[in-house]
């Protein structure tokens, strides 16, 4: 039972990541989507769009009723499918298609090969996953396999702790 359920954990959202060409400073990371997604991004989309309402409406000084407000962010709630914002829309009379591209920057926190976090050394390869009942016995299989591996936590700002298997080369 508890191979089955360590082998499920692995369908979840995962993202590699290299960073530097400089062969001395190279970090190498496959990292567990979790690691990034502090909130939906459902939930990111249409607080985007409100941030964007609050922000026009700040700066021509227009003052509308909570009430108001609480409505209209019921309804931009519904707005949670990038393909559909991303298509380009037609417009009557227009000559142009606009569409709308949804870029993120991340905060140094969010990326496991920032300065925030100086465990992950240089010429390393490193697999994070979210701190979990599993890691044990990962960690178990890991040594097995790999000895000279180093395992380790990180504590992500807004996400919790992760655990760092990590090989030096």
């Amino acid at each position: 039972m508890k191979q089955k359920q360590i082998d499920s954990a692995s369908s979840l959202d995962e993202m590699v990541l290299k960073t530097s060409k400089a062969n001395d400073k190279v970090k190498i990371s496959i990292v567990d989507g979790s690691f990034f997604e502090t909130v939906p991004k459902e939930h990111l989309i249409y607080q985007m769009f409100l941030n964007i309402l609050r922000g026009h409406l700040e700066k021509k000084h227009i003052k509308i009723p909570s009430e108001l407000l609480s409505e209209i962010e019921k309804s931009l709630s519904h707005i949670t499918d990038q393909t559909i914002i991303a298509a380009s829309q037609t417009i009557e009379k227009a000559s142009v298609r606009p569409r709308l591209r949804i870029m993120a920057e991340v905060h140094s926190e969010g990326n496991p090969h920032s300065s925030f976090y100086p465990e992950i050394s240089e010429r390393s390869f490193n697999f994070i996953i979210q701190k979990s009942i599993y890691e044990e016995r990962l960690a178990e299989i890991m040594r097995q396999k790999i000895p000279e591996v180093k395992i380790f936590t990180i504590r992500h700002k807004r996400n919790g702790e992760h655990v760092v298997f990590q090989y030096r080369f």
